[in-house]
């Protein structure tokens, strides 16, 4: 199908590769330190499961043992999922 306009509200730009992932951070927010699973990430961002409720805006920072903690912004939520995107560069 051909699309005749391209989508309102959205750039349409080119996604980083994505990577499936299954291993549990330690996610700092407003709320408190609760873990999550990364379900995926890319070397710009990131989705996860949370057993916390996270809101689009907040800052936060995910921590793995042994490395140092990343600080990340959530980006969008649906239920206990979000994604978000890392503020400082990561080595995947």
């Amino acid at each position: 199908m051909k699309q005749e306009k391209p989508l309102e509200g959205r750039e349409m730009g080119s996604r980083s590769p994505r990577i499936d992932a299954q291993f549990v951070v330690r996610l700092c927010c407003v709320l408190g330190e609760f873990p999550a699973r990364v379900i995926n990430l890319s070397s710009s961002g990131f989705r996860l499961r949370s057993t916390g409720a996270l809101e689009p805006g907040w800052e936060v920072t995910l921590q793995l043992r042994k490395l140092p903690p990343v600080r990340c912004v959530i980006r969008w939520t649906k239920g206990k999922e979000a994604g978000g995107v890392f503020l400082e560069a990561i080595a995947l």
